[in-house]
Parts: C-alpha cells; structure tokens; sequence
C-alpha cells in the first residue's frame, strides 16, 4: 500500500493532538493523527476546562458543546482541618463569559474534540505506531509507522510532525530532548468516581479537605458520580479495599455521615514536575504532556495542554498555507514553554498549601494568606492572566497602568451594536480592530484598504464606533487607534493611527503578502 502524504502528522490522538488537528483542518490544512492505543480511554485523571480554555473553544465555534455536557463550578474552597471558614477560590467575578471552572471529564472532552475532527474528515488513527523519525535533506521527515495487529509498515513523507504523545513521549525520545525535573518524592494520587450519599457542601464547588498527613479532594461531576481524590504518602494499606480505603478517609472529615457507593472507576498515579529545554527541532516540534507536565493541583494540566495547540496550531496552518513567513514558527518556544514555567511555579505553591503532607496547617493557612495569594492564584488556574508580553518585547514599565498591551489576552468587552468584541474573532485569521474616538477619519479608510490589498482574507479588518468606554481597555489615549489581535485571540499590537507604518511592518514580519491578481 502506498503511504497516505499529509503535510502534518500528529503523535498523540488525546485532547493536545486532537485539538491542534481542528486548528489546522478548520483553515483547510490536511493532517493525520495517529494513536498507539488500540482505542479511546473511557476513564478520566482530568476534569476540569477553565476559562481562558471555554474562550479558546468559542473561538472554534466549540464552547456550547462543552457546555452541554460539563458543569460549571463557581469556587476552589480550602477546607483546613480545625478552621471553620474556608478559604476560598473565587471564579465568579472573573473576566469573561465563563467565571467558573467547567467539570467535565477528560474522556467527555477528548470524545467531544474526536466528534468535531471527524465532521472535519479526520478520524483518530488508532493502534498505530511511530518507530522511528527520519530527518530528509529538503528539511521535511519521513515517519516510520507500524500498524498493529497486522504489523504492517508504512514510511509516511511529511513536512511537518508534532508530538503530543505524553510524557512517554517517543517523538521526544526520537530527538533525544531531555525532560528534566522530578517528581513529589513519596506522594501519590489516588481517585474514584463513585456516587456518595449524605454529601451536603454544594455541587458547584471543588471542595478540598486539607489536613497535616492528607488532601481529600470531592467534587461532583456531571451524572451521578463524584470526584473522590486522596493524597498521602501512604497508598493503599495491602489489607484495604480501595472503597474501604475512600470511606475511611471521608469518614475523618464526616464521621460517617457521607457513604460511598458502589464505584465506577479507581486509579492511583504519581505527580512529576517536568519540562523539555526545547519544544522544536527543525520540522518537529512537542507539545502538551509531551513538553511539560506538573502537579494535578488547581486542574492546569489538560488546560496548558490544549493551550498549545491553540498556540501552534493557527501558525502551522499559516506557514502550510504560504500565508505566513516560517519565521512566525519561531515564536512558538518562547511563548509557550515560560507559560509552562509558571504553571510549574503556580502549581508549587498549591502543592505547598494542600498537599505539603507533614507541614503544620497553620503554617499552610499562613502561605494561602499573602498578600496577592488569591487573586494571582485564581488569575493564573483560569488562564486569564498568562500573557506573552516578554516574548514579544514589551518592557515590564511599559505595561504598568497600561491598557491592553501586546502580548496580552484580548478582553472581551461589548460593543455599541450589542455584541461581545470575543465573537468578532471567530474566524482564522488576524483582526484589526479600529477604534476612531469620534467620527471615522479618512485615516481609517485608507489603512483598511491598505491592510487588505495586501493581506486580503488573513486579515479581517473590523470598524468599532460607538461611545462605549469600555474600548477604552484597546485604544490609547488621544484620537483614532488600532488593536491587531491574533487568531489566538492575543494582541500583537495596540496603537494610534499615526503608528501606521508599524503596524504594517508588525503585519509583514508575520505573514506573507498576496500575489497581486491584475
């Protein structure tokens, strides 16, 4: 058989891969993914899509699905052993259309994210094996595959290959990149999906039972089913069954008064803190698992995950489609591997507060009160707040006080005709967002129509009148102004009109412009 060409081939068919393939096969980029598992799990570690994610999602015209089947939680409460009020997460002021932490499991995820690939003609390629990595003398690979059970060997010519195959990641170790960190020497995970009875502290909060030798974690999921997860440094005494094992644990926090039932699904794992030093070599690049992994605390995992398809996957659809230089792929490790650091960083000092076992509970009480502990926390577990200002130049003193700046998160704010700014960005490509302060100036017309003879489609061009302050976030003081927002739904530059020659030299550092049609 010959092999089937694409010009991108995706190791890993979970929720990084399958996400990065919809980015690509939504601005019309043909792609394979390829799974080594015989099929799609059916159980679930993650359970949580946070806000800046759901954004992401509605930008791919995805976010309703997700919402169907998840169930929004409004907090993270802190419920520290002898303190009766907890200390408390909260998401319900956050600034966006999703102000709360949506509980879904992974597996609902990833077969809602599988669904979407296949409407778009690109089912999973299950039981399939990458062997080995070829690099060729034009730049491109040439991916060694083998199909089981048959065994069946097939040499697959392609431009580019993204691993999002874990942290046992084979495309890693094919480039021989290290994953260094370590692991929470002695911890471990334990959870069940279980139905409880006589559970009364609301199900639309994650709940976390914090005491000096154990983390219980409960929190309900769609269905019948609740989360139950235990962190010690015990793991299952050898004359305990696991639902024993559970209900002694709820029972120190509730003295018998919640009772598990009959469970659906047990499983125990260990937290890493890892990251690789480089997220590309030449044509291939790491994302998700596969470039970084942490502890499970504050449920980030599968959201920076997803987050770098997000971030990958509209570049290699520009580069592929000749819209956009290849240098734009540069900026793909920077972006994303300090976002991964800090993730790390954030997730540490959650460790530290709910699962430090053997650290006393008031000198954990005392980290959860610093000043800016909450705030940055919650800014951070939602996403919002993760920005690519370093990446792109922007000096610290020139974001403080500062309305939107490059690098940042496009907020989304409505607009005088009863829109959400977020729902002009749902489509491909950049848009220019012009903002006159008064009456639309002849400056204006001629910059739009000067944006699109040279970027045609690639880059929409919006009009915003109205009084409505709440712009006032994107345009600088002092007359008519522009904001250049990424297909990822960042800024990439805010300014006055009389910037416009670097707006068109930010435009032409990035993509390409159309062949002239006379």
């Amino acid at each position: 058989m010959s092999p089937t060409p694409a010009p991108v081939l995706i190791v890993g068919g979970g929720p990084t891969g399958t996400t990065l393939a919809i980015e690509l096969m939504r601005r019309g980029v043909p792609c394979r993914v390829l799974d080594s598992a015989d099929g799609p799990v059916h159980t679930s570690r993650s359970f949580t899509l946070h806000a800046r994610t759901l954004e992401l999602f509605e930008m791919a015209n995805l976010a309703d699905r997700f919402l169907e089947r998840g169930l929004p939680s409004v907090s993270m409460d802190y419920h520290f052993q002898g303190i009766d009020e907890p200390a408390r997460l909260d998401f319900s002021q956050l600034d966006s259309r999703y102000p709360y932490t949506l509980i879904i499991n992974q597996n609902i995820t990833e077969r809602t994210l599988r669904e979407h690939l296949a409407e778009l003609g690109t089912p999973v390629e299950w039981s399939t094996e990458l062997r080995s990595i070829s690099p060729e003398s034009d730049g491109s690979v040439t991916a060694t595959l083998v199909h089981h059970p048959s065994g069946r060997s097939e040499a697959v010519p392609t431009d580019w290959l993204v691993g999002c195959d874990g942290v046992q990641s084979t495309v890693r170790s094919q480039l021989d990149i290290p994953y260094e960190g370590d692991e929470y020497e002695g911890m471990r995970l334990r959870m069940l999906d279980v139905p409880l009875d006589g559970f009364s502290m609301g199900d639309d909060r994650i709940h976390y039972f914090v005491s000096e030798e154990r983390l219980l974690l409960i929190t309900k999921l769609p269905g019948a089913n609740y989360r139950v997860l235990i962190s010690d440094m015990q793991g299952n005494p050898p004359t305990e069954t696991v639902r024993t094992a559970f209900q002694n644990a709820v029972d120190i926090h509730f003295q018998g008064k919640v009772t598990l039932g009959e469970p659906e699904w047990a499983t125990s794992f260990r937290s890493w803190r890892r990251v690789t030093p480089a997220y590309r070599h030449g044509r291939v690049f790491l994302a998700g698992d596969a470039a970084h992994c942490h502890s499970p605390a504050g449920g980030q995992g599968m959201n920076a995950c997803i987050q770098d398809a997000f971030n990958l996957g509209w570049k290699l659809a520009m580069v592929v489609r000749t819209e956009a230089h290849e240098s734009l792929l540069d900026s793909y490790e920077p972006e994303r591997r300090p976002i991964a650091q800090q993730v790390i960083e954030g997730t540490d000092a959650l460790h530290a507060i709910i699962m430090a076992h053997g650290i006393s509970i008031p000198d954990r009480i005392k980290l959860s009160r610093e000043p800016g502990f909450t705030q940055e926390a919650i800014g951070k577990i939602s996403g919002l707040d993760y920005n690519y200002r370093s990446a792109m130049g922007v000096p610290v003193e020139d974001a403080i006080g500062a309305g939107v700046v490059a690098g940042d998160r496009a907020p989304d704010v409505p607009i005088a005709d009863g829109r959400r700014l977020h729902e002009l960005l749902r489509h491909p490509g950049y848009t220019l967002l012009l903002l006159p302060k008064d009456d639309p100036g002849p400056e204006l017309d001629t910059l739009a129509g000067e944006v699109a003879q040279r970027y045609g489609a690639t880059v929409r061009v919006e009009l915003i009148t109205g009084d409505d302050r709440s712009l006032d976030r994107y345009a600088p003081a002092g007359g008519d102004a522009f904001c250049l927002v990424r297909p990822d739904g960042y800024v990439r530059l805010c300014a006055r009109i009389s910037d416009r020659d670097t707006l068109l030299a930010v435009l032409g550092a990035d993509l390409r412009r159309e062949p002239c049609t006379s």
